[in-house]
């Protein structure tokens, strides 16, 4: 019996002990959520007013201009797609439904720029698959200038025409409790048709081509900021939303194993009394 106690009074240290691993976890998570979002639906206001303007431009723009960056390689097959995974584990099936929504879309032949270690280790376990390792620590220290290195390789790469399109794997942050792995076409420009431009155009300076490729780049380079601020948003969200479930059920399971150890206790104390009463009476 009292081997047993000894058992379960180990089995409740460890999970206090797994506890205050969890709820420290939780904390840091919150400290970094909170910051993250701050800065993200911040960023976000000025992302969606230069949205409306690249909708209004590439609108017109592509009645007329034969850009790249608004029409498809029509003659090449090959996706570039840039997934953006966590580089720590604990936040619970963050990287699992980025793996799996990769593995949804990937077609033999295509190309992966991984951001994150976690998706970098899955691509290079696999030699068939083709990557570039330059960007895979970029969420450790997002700038703006780091968006824009980014982004000028994209553009590069894609106006070579070694790619068909070049995509965005990415989890849109929805609320603190739901996110949502989805996908970005990130060149050509992807846009919303605005009709009444079309029939009452802006005039474009200093000419439409030009216009189409500054506008470009700097359209891309802030959308890749702030995809990536909401990837780290969303990863943060994950990891405290994943830890307080962990601290959640730690804090169940002392409970349990308290009430068994207890009924334990009583019951081998309940046996000495009961053991010292009959040798007692047998006298």
């Amino acid at each position: 019996m009292a081997q047993g106690l000894n058992k379960v009074k180990r089995r409740i240290a460890t999970v206090n002990s797994t506890r205050k691993v969890t709820n420290a976890m939780k904390l840091i998570s919150s400290v970094k959520f909170r910051q993250a979002q701050n800065g993200y639906l911040t960023r976000k206001k000025y992302c969606d007013e230069l949205q409306n303007i690249v909708d209004s431009c590439f609108t017109v723009a592509s009645l007329s201009s034969t850009s790249c960056f608004l029409h498809e390689f029509e003659d090449v097959e090959k996706t570039l797609y840039v997934v953006v995974s966590s580089s720590l584990g604990l936040c619970g099936s963050y990287n699992y439904n980025i793996f799996r929504f990769l593995s949804s879309v990937y077609k033999n032949g295509d190309e992966i720029i991984p951001i994150g270690s976690k998706i970098h280790k899955v691509v290079s376990d696999d030699p068939n698959i083709v990557h570039y390792d330059d960007y895979v620590g970029i969420l450790e220290n997002i700038t703006m200038g780091n968006a824009r290195v980014l982004s000028r390789d994209l553009i590069r790469k894609y106006r070579d025409g070694n790619y068909k399109k070049v995509v965005l794997i990415y989890t849109k942050y929805i609320n603190q409790i739901a996110t949502k792995v989805e996908k970005l076409d990130l060149l050509p420009i992807s846009y919303n048709r605005n009709e009444h431009d079309e029939n009452f155009a802006p005039d474009l300076e200093p000419s439409m081509d030009e216009m189409v490729t500054k506008l470009t780049r700097k359209y891309l380079a802030n959308l890749l900021f702030i995809k990536l601020n909401e990837c780290y948003l969303s990863e943060n969200s994950s990891r405290r939303n994943a830890m307080d479930n962990a601290d959640k059920n730690a804090e169940e399971l002392s409970e349990k194993l308290t009430i068994e150890y207890n009924k334990a206790r009583q019951a081998a104390i309940t046996q000495e009394i009961t053991e010292v009463v009959a040798g007692s009476t047998s006298k």
